[in-house]
């Protein structure tokens, strides 16, 4: 155990498993990926040059020997004799021999040792190309190469060409030595001007995270410097850009939401406290026609408010979970009608189609009241209910004969906290738009909204054959096997 403990231990202190450029910055890092990138392929070409002038030069020098042998095998074949020519050094070849079949050197070229071969003789029609050739105690070798030929007397003759390797190998060298000085210099400058390019690429970068820095400790809503390049950088603000909006509207919309929510619970604590102080003043306990008429209205009205609240910050948040089921949607509706003709006196009509859903009937439920509660606040004289149902979408639309939402205000309908017209105030019945229970909150059309687009479906706002408005809410229907089944 201890010895496995102590291996974790330098494991960890190691790095494995801790990012390899932790503090580097990233004009560093490109940099240095650059100049590896660049020695590798630095590297790789010299060894690439170094390769082909080795095989170049060698390729030249085994083509200048061979052709010198042919040459001389063909006097000696034809007994023609070997023209001094044949015999004599050029810039290529640096050494010929004529070998008998006993090893003696029959012809060489001149300042060569005539009583030493270079190679061993070879048969009549052999012929092959040797490397590190040398002549016995001399340190210079050569590339040679070696042809047996048979001569009109019956004879066999090796003839041998060859090239001193010394010049091969300083050629490549010195060429070696070039690039080994050449190379340095032109990583040195590429090192360099990776490092200014990148450097002047992320500027634009450093720019922009500067001002969402300044605009963060600001608090501020601006907007950074677009650049007119057109590039990743353009895009990178422009996207920068919409995300400073989209925190923008955020904090605006929950600072909205806070102050409206604290005027909301405010005022039924208010209410509860002031009578609460009363009763403590007096010594009177508080009567029940008090606790029925104020007290208990204005607790629930808090009690609703916090739970509208919860639901909307739960939404937020992780969006809502639907407790899937299937649900009739026709029983909900029915439901509802028999609850408004019990508790108002508005005329109540509904148009009520079998449609069955897949979705959770607590939340459809709640859907279903706050507009039809929405709609009994405003309605003059009556409430209708229509349903209709095609094989996709089924549709509940809730109409008042009230004073009707103008068309410029129906895009804030299903805002939080939002009261619109008077007339459709808490003050014309007691709960302002969305509001739900007694006092209201302006909250019931935003849960109507979050609940129907976690159902996939949408809620819409249209003016009443009476004048009024409609909330209409569409469905998806589940696939006809799935309802089948």
């Amino acid at each position: 155990m201890g010895d496995s403990r102590c291996r974790h231990t330098r494991r960890r202190r190691m790095g494995v498993g801790s990012p390899r450029w932790h503090g580097t910055s990233v004009r560093t890092r490109l940099t240095i990926v650059g100049a590896g990138l660049l020695t590798v392929a630095l590297a790789i070409a010299g060894a690439v040059v170094l390769l082909v002038l080795y095989r170049a030069l060698t390729s030249s020098a085994d083509a200048a020997t061979s052709t010198r042998v042919a040459e001389v095998a063909e006097a000696v074949s034809a007994a023609a004799g070997i023209e001094p020519a044949l015999m004599s050094h050029t810039e290529s070849i640096d050494v010929v021999q004529v070998i008998d079949s006993t090893g003696a050197v029959v012809a060489a070229s001149s300042g060569d040792r005539h009583e030493e071969a270079l190679v061993a003789p070879l048969t009549a029609g052999e012929r092959r190309t040797e490397v590190d050739a040398a002549f016995p105690g001399s340190p210079t070798e050569y590339r040679v190469t070696v042809q047996g030929v048979a001569t009109p007397d019956g004879r066999t003759l090796t003839i041998v060409a060859g090239a001193a390797e010394g010049p091969i190998h300083a050629t490549v060298w010195t060429v070696f030595a070039v690039l080994s000085v050449v190379f340095p210099i032109i990583m040195v400058a590429a090192v360099v001007a990776t490092n200014q390019l990148v450097g002047r690429t992320l500027r634009p970068v450093e720019s922009i995270r500067a001002e969402v820095a300044d605009i963060s400790r600001s608090g501020q809503a601006r907007r950074v410097h677009v650049p007119s390049t057109e590039d990743e950088i353009a895009t990178l603000a422009t996207t920068m850009n919409e995300m400073l909006d989209a925190l923008a509207f955020a904090r605006e919309q929950q600072l909205r939401f806070v102050g409206d929510s604290s005027h909301e619970l405010r005022s039924p604590l208010v209410t509860i406290l002031g009578l609460l102080e009363l009763s403590r003043r007096t010594g009177e306990p508080i009567d029940a026609n008090t606790v029925s008429t104020l007290l208990l209205p204005e607790a629930f009205r808090l009690r609703d408010l916090v739970d509208d609240m919860l639901l909307l910050a739960r939404a937020d948040e992780h969006g809502l979970t639907p407790d899937i089921e299937e649900v009739d949607l026709d029983d909900l509706v029915n439901d509802e009608v028999a609850r408004l003709d019990l508790t108002t006196d508005l005329t109540i009509t509904a148009t009520i189609v079998p449609a069955r859903l897949l979705g959770d009937r607590n939340q459809l439920a709640r859907v279903l009241r706050n507009l039809c509660d929405n709609a009994a606040r405003h309605a003059r004289t009556s409430v209708d209910l229509t349903m209709t149902s095609d094989p996709q979408v089924a549709t509940v639309a809730v109409a008042d004969d009230g004073p009707g939402i103008p068309d410029a205000d129906r895009s804030h309908v299903f805002d939080r906290f939002v009261r619109l017209d008077p007339t459709r105030s808490r003050s014309a019945g007691g709960t302002g738009e969305g509001g739900t229970g007694a006092g209201g909150t302006g909250l019931g059309l935003s849960i109507v909204d979050e609940i129907v687009r976690a159902h996939r479906g949408t809620v819409t706002v249209a003016d009443s054959d009476g004048g009024g408005a409609t909330m209409m809410v569409s469905l998806p229907k589940p696939p006809a096997d799935h309802e089948s089944a």
